[in-house]
Parts: C-alpha cells; structure tokens; sequence
C-alpha cells in the first residue's frame, strides 16, 4: 500500500493545524486507536473554531462543522441554533427555540440529519403538526453532542436523502476520554414572557480499563421549560368575492403554554481488543412530555361579511381593518391537550482494520411514538340570557395595520356574559419506526492517483402511522343520569351555564399587550383542572370514534449500494462513486362510505359506514445517484473545489398517505388537506465551485457557489368535497388541497465566510444569497404553485468573541429575509417575514474544575410574523420574548 504523497512543508501546516483541534475521524477513521483519540483535547472558543476549520479543510466534500468546546459546552443549549451559525443553514422558531433546520434553500422536509451515522426516529407532540421527515431538534440535548458536520456535497457512500444537505451529529466514546472523567451542569433558565425560572441538569460519567480497551459512558439529562407564547393570528383569509375583496377568517389573542419536561439517558460501551477490532454499542432514550393549553378569543368576520362596515382595503382589496355594529360572531376558547413524545435508538458499530482491507458494519432499531393523546376543547360565546343579540352588545372592531387591535363589545374579563357553546376533542397519535443494517469495506489501492475503493450495502425498513379519534361528549349512552333523550355536554352545560360557573376562570390576565391592542388584551384566565375535569373526570363519559380520513400507515423499505473511488497525489485529492438505490413504498388507509360523516364509533353503537375497507396502495422506484469530489491545492494555504452530484429526497410522508382531512367545519369557506401516494422523489442535480483560503490556523476566507437543477418541485391542487358538521348538523362543501408532481425549477447562491483572530478577540462573519425559482406558473386557485419552500434570498451571520484561558464571551447575529413556509391547514401560503436574534453566550473559568456560564437568547425580543403571501395579509405575529442562562459546570 502506497501513502500518498503531501509536501513536507504542507505536512507541517497540516500537523500544526491537527495538534489543536478535537478528532474529527470520517467512517474510514473510525477504527483509530483510543490511544490516538485521547491525547486530542478542545478547550476554549478558539480551540473548537480550529477543530472546526480542521473538519472543513481536510474533508473532500464540501463540509462545515461545529464542535463542542469541552464535554457539555456546545455554543447553544439548542443544536439547531448552533447549526444556524453555519453557512447557508437556518432555522425556524415557532416557540421560541429552533426546531428545524433549512439548508441552501431546501425546507426541513429535504434534509436528512443523523446520529452517529443512522436515522433516529421521531414523533412530533403538537396536534396540528404532520408526520415529516424533518427531524426536531428539541428532541435532543445539545450536552450529548460532541460535534455536528454539515455536508452539503455527498459522497457515494453517504445515506440518500437530502437535496440541501445531511447533518452528522457525533455522541462522544468512552475510549476517547480519560478514564473516569465526570462533568456535571446545572442551569437556571429564566423567560421574560412567562416570569419563570426553570431547571436543566445534565450530566455525564465515563469510565475505562487500565488496558484502554474497554469503557462505558453514561449520560443524562433533564430539562423543564415552561413555554409561553402570546400574540395574535388570523387563521386564513377568504377567497376573492366578486369584488376582488378578501376579508380576515377568524381574528384570535392566543396564548400557548406548554409544560416540558424532558429526560433524555445515553450509554455507550465500547470495545476493542485490539489495534484491528473495535465495537461500540450506544443506547438513547429521551423522553419530552408536552401537556399544553391554548386560550384564545376569537372575532370571525367571514360570518359577518354582509354586516361589515367601515372598512379599510389596502390596494389589493383585502380588508385589513372594520367592524360590526351588531349580532357580531365570536367567542372563547379553551383547549386543553396531553401531549408527549419518545424516542429510543440501540445501535452496534463494528470496526475492522486489516492489512489489505478494512470493514465497517452497523446494525440497529429506533422507533419513536408521540402526538396530543387527550385533548379537549371547550367554546364560549356571548351569554343569550344576559346580553341581547340583536343589540350593539355584540359588536366589535378590528385593525390589523401596524400594531393590531381588536375590541368587542362583551367585556372579556366577566365571565357571565359568556355562555356555554360547544365542547370537542380526541387524540392524533402518531408512530416512527426503522430497523437497519449496513455493510462497508475499504480497500486500500496502489494505482497511479488512486489510494482506496469503498464498497457497501445498506437496508432500512421504515414505517410511520398516524392514527386519529373524535370524542362526542354529545354522544349517545353519555347522560349521567341514564336518560336516553339527554347527553353529557348539555348535562354539563346546565349544570355550569356560563365561563363564571364551576370554577372554569380563575381570575384575569393579560394577552400579548406588546403585541396587539385594544380591550382583548385583558381577558378571563381558563382553570386548566377545571376543564380537565370536566372533560375526563370520572362523571365524564363521550363516544370514541376514529376519524377514518385521518388514520393511515407507509411503510418503505429502501436497498442502496455504492461504489467509490478515492484519490490523492501532491496537489489534490477527492473521489468518485455511484448510489443506486431502490424503494419500495406501500401507502395504506381506510376506503369508506360518507353515510356516518366519515366516523367509525368504537366503543358503543353509534356511528358505523355501511362500507368500509383497509385499502393499500404499492409502488416501487429506483434512482441512480452518481458523485464526484474535487479538492486541489492551490498553494499550501489556499484550496479550490469542485463538487458535482444527483440527489434525491422522498415525499414527506403527510403527503404520501392516501386521506382527506378537514379542518373546522363550523366556518364559512371550511378547508381540509389531503394527500397523494403516487408523489415522486424530489430530484436535483447539483454544482459547487469552492474557494478557501487559511491564512492562519484559525482563519479562514472562502466563497462558494452552488447550483441546483430541481426536476420537480411538490406543487398542490384543490377540489371540493362534502362533509358533516356535526355542531350545525349539516353537510358543508370543504376545498382540499391535495400535493401533486409539480414543475422543476433552479436554485443558484453563493455562500462568503471570514473568520478571523487577533490575540484573544476574534470575528466571525458569514453571508448566503439563494435565488430559487419554480418553472410553474402561479395559478390563484393553486395554493403553493411556482413558490418554493423554506429559501431567504439573504442570509447572514455575525459573531464577535473574546476568550483567554480565564474567560470566553461572544456575541451572536443571526439574520434572514422572508421565506414561504408552505400551505397550512386552512389553505394559507404562509410566509415568514424576515427575522433577526441576536444573542450572547459566555463562560467563566473559577478553576480547573469549575466554570460559570451566562446566555442571553433573543435579546431584542424579536417577534415571529407570519403572513398570506401579501404582507397586508396578516397570519400571525407571535411573541416568544428573551431566555436567560445562568449555570454551573464542574468537570474533572
């Protein structure tokens, strides 16, 4: 075998470089000794930006790194916003933390993230949340994680999947570290919005023999935060009359709490009984409960569209601001929910380092289980007997320019005037699941340039369900007293006529006052145990029927192979290969009769369609995904590449299932989604041309560009389907909107990066622009035609840090410009205006064993606003407010 051949002088460097920075081994490199890893050490801001330029200089691909600056010290508390400091990645923050990510213009749904090289399966808590692809970062604690690599280019022998990039999360080894090394943290996180303080403890244990060749490692974390979200929404507007005017659909003052506890447990054990072996078996386990309750009050003017006065248009027709003198429709609701998620992932990794070749295999299983489990929801509307509906009593305004306002007639803080509706709920419970094995070999070469041939296998069978139940507390057989002709809700309501009854308020707060104005913002607090009770006491009683439309399971089975070539010489080095991968999809859902509204009653003898089916639908696909990696010296300091690659990404799997849900049905112009198993692999065939340049060893100037040919972008299309509402006991007409194969289109940017150090203060600096177009043409009636999904033409980073040996400090900007987000249920083009957090995180160091830290997240108190595509359209705009870390870590 035949090393090849680097300049003595760029060998040098290339030491110099290593000496300084954490171990960023690649699949090949796995299998080095403990003994090479362990005398490699990152302390300090300045260390991990050298382990990160390390990572990015000798990868052949196009990558960008981070890496934890000591054991439970990454940048962020959140992974994604780490990751959002990356070139070309950024992150949506819909409750405040980042949750996931999108790279170079492709949305969360075409990325791919892994753990330690694997899938880790994933359910999401929130009921309006659709199983996707996308992985949640709060899943995970950024105090589990070692190192995070961004590849924005592929090789062959890396996982299919992703048209903007894969995201390698690295779990530490005990073999790595110093035999019983032990780090402990505690946090105290405090929220401006909620005026909470909330706890975080993690820690970690790791322990190996005096042989250095066998060790385990155990980890644990728990987290508790209270989350807190105020602000207002429209939850969508009405299509165009015969005017061209367009009016706000249901005008809300949420505020969103949420309890979360999470505890998340690691172990890894690992052994190798020698310089040639080397087995690793990690086990994960993290658990996050969710229970959350949303109170909003609601004006609905596409009830009133007829009394609507006053009214102002901006230049499109859309009303943006009216009232109603009487007889105006809203109300209060109260939603209450028992939401929670779990993972768990068990992986053996078996190296195998020989003379002429070396091995690597991966097995393992991870299924996840998550979703709202109770829900019950309960609505409140001007009191008949207190208030004349004919009469002025009912009236309200609303203004949605600059700081909004909503007023209305009936005081919102006396719950008298507020008189029992309607009661609803169910659960939506969702499953992940994938079982998986995988084959490499290496064989080392000695042909002119080239220096290894790697070969592999890899099987994964997936499956991802999503089930879905109403509860009736109307229902038949409910009555508390027996009486056939009476039911539970009515009992109830009798019993608690109105909001001040039965110790459903407990007293007034105040809304979102920094957000919107007017008299909204002073309202009735809801009693989360009071409605509990009255939903799922032990009086309660309600008819559990399965949503047939809702209810559906995919299950894929996916076989790839690969083939590739390495090479090396003085000036350059990359590879070559080829992926050929092969799916096999089944999509299975209920096919049944409209004739009992598309319910199945489960447990008593109500609701039953007088034909019913489990109904499967199979297709199978093969894509060849070929990959070439150039990397060439221009001089010691200063490389070029050249990148070149077919990519792929599957359907989101909400898309793939064979439904049609509705939305509400008890409003005028009701909306549902539905989805299309016959949807094909999103396709691009990429480009990118790289210029770095290190002029120190923590410095770096480079400039990237990337193109990417999409075949066909997700598009949509809508049809008219009819559905029981079961409130107004009527059938109503609902719009779907259902995703279709849609046009191609391209995607051009360019990335900029500096990074920079003077003594002990040092700057970073980053800059992506991304121009993604959509060949389809933008069809009114189309939601989502010609957009594409999740691309800020303007991204940018900025960072400033000081760090000596005592102290670390640095300051954080993270900046992008508008982005459309996709169609929500209501069937809104739902755009995110531009956004900008800036936030500082710094470490004190008390002695070798002990530091202090403090971090500050959003500390302009940014606001989340969310729009229909024209900006006068207002959606939402949310306010999470500033976080506040103050904590302790002690290592030794």
């Amino acid at each position: 075998m035949r090393a090849p051949a680097m300049k003595p002088s760029l060998i040098a460097a290339n030491v110099a470089l290593l000496l300084g920075s954490i171990a960023m081994p690649a699949v090949a490199d796995e299998a080095a000794s403990a003994q090479d890893i362990e005398t490699i050490e990152v302390r300090g801001i300045r260390a991990s930006l050298k382990a990160n330029l390390n990572a990015k200089r000798f990868a052949d691909n196009v990558v960008d790194a981070i890496t934890a600056e000591d054991i439970g010290k990454f940048p962020d508390q959140n992974v994604a916003e780490s990751l959002s400091r990356i070139t070309g990645v950024s992150v949506s923050r819909e409750f405040g933390e980042g949750e996931r990510i999108t790279i170079r213009g492709s949305g969360p749904n075409q990325n791919r993230t892994l753990l330690n090289g694997q899938n880790v399966a994933t359910a999401d808590w929130f009921i309006l949340d659709n199983p996707s692809r996308g992985f949640n970062f709060t899943l995970l604690p950024s105090s589990l994680v070692r190192a995070l690599e961004v590849s924005k280019s592929p090789t062959a022998k890396q996982d299919e999947g992703s048209i903007g990039g894969t995201v390698s999360m690295k779990t530490r080894r005990p073999l790595e570290l110093d035999a019983n090394t032990f780090n402990f943290g505690v946090k105290g996180v405090y929220s401006d919005v909620s005026k909470k303080t909330d706890p975080i403890l993690d820690g970690l244990y790791s322990w190996k023999n005096d042989d250095e060749n066998f060790g385990v490692l155990l980890s644990a974390h728990r987290q508790e935060r209270f989350v807190q979200r105020e602000g207002i929404e429209v939850l969508g507007w009405t299509p165009k009359d015969d005017m061209g005017k367009r009016a706000p659909r249901d005008i809300g003052n949420p505020l969103f709490m949420q309890e979360r506890k999470r505890t998340t447990l690691f172990g890894s054990v690992q052994f190798a009984p020698s310089n040639e072996w080397d087995f690793t078996f990690n086990v994960l386990n993290s658990k996050m409960d969710s229970d959350n309750a949303n109170v909003n009050l609601l004006i609905r003017p596409q009830n009133n569209l007829d009394q609507l006065v006053n009214t102002v248009e901006d230049g499109d027709g859309n009303i943006v601001a009216g009232e109603v003198a009487s007889a105006g429709s809203y109300e209060w609701d109260f939603i209450n929910r028992e939401s929670r998620t779990e993972t768990a992932a068990y992986d053996l990794d078996i190296n195998f380092t020989g003379d002429s070749f070396s091995a690597h295999a991966q097995v393992g299983y991870t299924k996840a289980k998550g979703g709202t489990y109770n829900e019950t929801s309960w609505s409140f509307v001007p009191n008949p007997n207190k208030l004349d509906v004919d009469s002025a009593d009912t009236g309200y305004s609303f203004d949605l320019r600059g700081k909004p306002s909503v007023n209305i007639n009936v005081d919102p803080t006396d719950g008298t005037l507020w008189a029992q509706n309607w009661t609803w709920g169910g659960n939506k419970p969702t499953t992940d699941e994938e079982k998986y094995g995988q084959l490499d070999f290496n064989f080392p070469v000695d042909a002119s340039v080239f220096t290894s041939i790697d070969v592999g296998i890899k099987y994964r069978d997936h499956d991802r369900t999503q089930g879905r139940q109403a509860y009736s507390w109307h229902g038949p057989g409910t009555s508390m007293t027996g009486d056939p002709m009476s039911d539970y809700m009515n009992e109830i309501f009798a019993q608690c006529p109105t909001l001040a009854d039965c110790g459903q308020s407990d007293g007034v707060h105040s809304v979102a006052g920094n957000v919107v104005s007017g008299n909204v913002v002073e309202q009735l607090r809801g009693n989360k145990g009071a409605f509990w009770e009255l939903g799922f006491g032990p009086q309660a009683d309600y008819a559990v029927s399965d949503v047939l439309g809702e209810i559906w399971e995919i299950n894929e089975k996916i076989l790839a192979g690969y083939a590739q070539a390495n090479f090396a010489s003085d000036s350059y080095r990359g590879n070559f290969g080829v992926r050929v991968v092969k799916t096999d999809q089944t999509a299975s859902s209920y096919e049944f009769s409209n004739d009992s509204w598309g319910l199945l009653t489960v447990d008593r003898e109500w609701l039953t369609p007088s034909s019913l089916d489990w109904v499967t639908q199979k297709r199978s696909y093969t894509e060849v995904l070929p990959s070439f990696n150039f990397a060439y010296n221009v001089t010691e300091d200063q490389l070029a590449r050249i990148a070149i690659a077919r990519v792929m990404a599957r359907p989101n799997y909400s898309d793939l299932a064979p439904i049609v849900a509705p939305g509400a049905l008890n409003v005028d112009f009701p909306t549902g989604i539905g989805g299309n198993p016959n949807l094909k692999p999103q396709i691009a065939n990429q480009l990118d041309l790289t210029y770095e340049w290190y002029f120190n060893e923590e410095s770096v100037l480079s400039a990237t560009y990337f193109f990417k040919d999409i075949e066909s972008y997700r598009s949509s299309g809508t049809r008219v389907q009819e559905f029981y509402d079961q409130e107004n006991d009527r059938p109503v007409d609902v719009t779907i909107t259902i995703p279709e194969n849609g046009k191609g289109g391209q995607t051009n940017g360019l990335e900029l990066g500096y990074q920079h150090t003077i003594g002990s203060f040092g700057w970073l600096a980053n800059y992506t622009y991304t121009d993604a177009k959509n060949d389809q043409q933008r069809v009114e009636n189309a939601p989502g035609s010609g957009l594409v999904e999740g691309t800020s033409k303007h991204m940018a980073n900025a960072q400033v840090f000081f760090d000596n040996d005592i102290l670390g400090a640095r300051l954080m900007y993270n900046y992008r410009t508008e982005w459309y987000k996709g169609v929500n249920w209501t069937g809104a083009e739902v755009w995110n205006d531009s956004y900008g957090q800036l936030d500082f995180s710094s470490s004190y160091q008390v002695t070798d064993y002990l530091s202090i830290v403090l971090e500050a997240t959003n500390l302009t108190d940014q606001k989340i606003v969310e729009y229909d595509t024209d900006k006068d359209r207002l959606l939402s705009i949310y306010q999470n407010g500033r976080r506040f870390v103050l904590g302790a870590n002690l290592r030794f």
